[in-house]
Formats: structure tokens, C-alpha cells, sequence
């Protein structure tokens, strides 16, 4: 792993000048959306290496429609089949444009963190949007590109992107049923916020991966690993000071890109670190309490154990589906 200015520097000074603005704007929850903003933008912006920013910009802000749905239909029946055709197309659609394959898991956990809240204040869409906006103009200025696609000229509006086999229908069915399994169990023992689970599972289990219960496995592990070692730094130090929590966060913002280009276990673990200092662990500074790295501990072995045994039955089923060509 290496560190240096160009990852590190340039996306921690993006997500500085990002968070500044957006709190300056918006407050807290502005700041908040800033640092969040900054790795959503990078991961989907990074996709291609000709990217158009109007397109990554469009795809981002369709993520802002996820959290409305589940904000609307809460943990309803409604909501449930939702996520379960929405996850079918997802599989479906999956490996047919690179930025629409990490955008969308970030579309299923913003409808999943949507159906938790109590209510929205119009500073909050308004945060995400100027966040995503302020980072690709800065990851265009830093990056100094000249030419990119014409905008929506391939991806999620391409001829050929719902195209497919007929198999992949079942694939996307057992998929979509492991998802909803993933939501649905905390969420029936009343567990505390259940939709880290379904993140989990999304974060873990990619659609139409080879060899995937090997990469499951390795996400798994970095994922209980990043709970365990916040967990394990709030009972030995505790974070009772506000400044040990924001030297903690900018360490984690700086060394992400680092991480994000290791293995998965690094990857997964560095992600894991860094969304629950940002989304969870702020809310620590206001109730110091350790239920919240604990129910991550167990949320996220969850929606781990849940990926895996869905990995073992996409593998499966690709095995039996495989053996009529090979005959052949």
C-alpha cells in the first residue's frame, strides 16, 4: 500500500474544502454530507477513465430518489417489494457500465437508511447535492481532463444494457431474495437500525462476481474487522473529546484511498472504519453510549453470514446452469 499526494493528499484536500463549504451552508449535517459526498463522487467518478462529469453528477443525484422511497414507504410491504424488484434489476443491469454498478448500491442503502428517518429538513438533499457537485468540479480541476463521452451516450441508457441470458433471471431472483432476507431478519427481531445489515450485504456481495465466496468471505472478514476495531478503541479510549474524534476521522479520510486500492479484507475494513465514523459515531459525541459499535459488530456479522450463504447458492446454481454447455 502506498500513500501518496496525488490519492491521499488530493482527496483529503477535496473532502477539507468540501466539508468547509457545505458546513458554511448547511451546518453540521452540511459537514456531515461534505466528507460523504467526497468518497460516493470518487468511487463512481474513478469508474472510467473518460468519464462525463454530467453523467456521474445525474447517477449521483438519483441516489437523493432511494432515500425519498424509503423515507415514503418506511419498513412497509411496499418497501419490501420494492427493494426486491429494484435489487432484480440490479443484478440484471449489473457489468454493463461501470458507474452505474457503483452507483446503484449506493441507491439500495440510501433507500434502506431512508425508511429510519423520522423526518427530512430541506437542508439535507440540498448538503448532498452541493457536496457531489462541489467534488467533481475539484476531482475535473485536479485531474485536468479534456475529454470525456458525449453526456448519456452510453451506461444506463445504452442499447445493449438490458440485454442478458435468460438464466440470469433466476441468478437475480436467488439474489434478490438473499436481500430481502438481509433487511427483513433485523428488522422482524426489532434489531437496533436495521438496515446495516442490507448494507452490509450489498457492501460484501457483488452481482455476477466469479469465485465470489472467496471475495465474500474476504469483505466479511474486513467488515467485522472495522466494526471490532472502533469497538475496541471506544472501550480502551473512548471518544469523549471532540477533538480525538475529528483527528481520528481526518486519519481515515487520508488514508482511504490507500486502502481502497488494496485487497478486499483492507478495502472493506477502511470503508467499514470510515462510514461509521461519519454516519454513526457523530451521534456518539451527543449520547456516549457503546450500542452503537456493538450493534455494528453483530448487525454486520448479519448481513455478512446472509452474503455468504447467498454466494454459496449463486455459485451453485452457476455450476448447474454451466454443466448442459459443457456437455455440449
Amino acid at each position: 500500500m502506498q500513500i501518496t499526494f496525488l490519492n491521499n493528499g488530493v482527496f483529503f484536500i477535496i473532502a477539507a474544502i468540501n466539508s468547509l463549504i457545505c458546513f458554511a451552508l448547511f451546518g453540521m449535517i452540511g459537514s456531515v454530507f461534505g466528507v460523504l459526498t467526497v468518497l460516493f463522487t470518487h468511487i463512481v467518478y474513478a469508474a472510467k477513465p473518460d468519464n462525463n462529469i454530467f453523467y456521474v453528477w445525474f447517477l449521483l443525484v438519483l441516489v437523493l430518489m432511494g432515500a425519498l422511497v424509503g423515507h415514503v414507504l418506511k419498513l412497509s410491504v411496499g418497501f419490501y417489494i420494492y427493494l426486491f424488484l429494484f435489487s432484480c434489476f440490479y443484478y440484471v443491469i449489473y457489468n454493463k457500465d461501470a458507474c452505474v454498478d457503483r452507483a446503484i448500491p449506493f441507491f439500495i442503502i440510501f433507500s434502506c437508511m431512508g425508511t429510519t428517518l423520522p423526518a427530512v429538513s430541506v437542508d439535507m438533499p440540498l448538503a448532498y447535492v452541493t457536496g457531489i457537485t462541489v467534488s467533481l468540479l475539484l476531482l475535473r480541476f485536479f485531474n485536468r481532463k479534456t475529454k470525456s463521452d458525449g453526456p448519456f451516450s452510453n451506461g444506463l441508457f445504452a442499447r445493449g444494457s438490458y440485454t442478458g441470458n435468460k438464466n440470469i433471471l433466476l441468478r437475480a431472483f436467488v439474489y434478490s431474495v438473499f436481500l430481502f432476507l438481509s433487511l427483513f431478519i433485523p428488522d422482524y427481531f426489532d434489531l437496533y437500525r436495521p438496515y446495516w445489515a442490507p448494507l452490509t450485504f450489498i457492501v460484501l456481495l457483488r452481482p455476477k462476481e466469479m469465485s465470489i465466496l472467496k471475495i465474500t468471505v474476504s469483505r466479511f472478514a474486513g467488515s467485522v474487522l472495522g466494526a471490532t476495531f472502533l469497538l475496541v478503541l471506544y472501550y480502551f479510549f473512548g471518544f469523549n473529546s471532540v477533538y480525538v474524534y475529528y483527528v481520528l476521522l481526518a486519519v481515515a479520510v487520508f488514508m482511504l484511498p490507500t486502502f481502497l486500492n488494496a485487497n478486499y479484507i483492507a478495502k472493506t475494513f477502511a470503508i467499514t472504519v470510515f462510514v461509521l465514523l461519519l454516519l454513526e459515531e457523530t451521534e456518539y459525541l451527543h449520547d456516549p453510549t457503546y450500542l452503537l459499535p456493538v450493534s455494528r459488530v453483530y448487525e454486520t456479522f448479519i448481513g455478512g453470514s446472509i452474503a455468504i450463504v447467498a454466494s454459496i447458492a449463486l455459485n451453485a446454481l452457476r455450476d448447474l446452469q454451466s454443466k448442459p454447455d459443457a456437455t455440449r
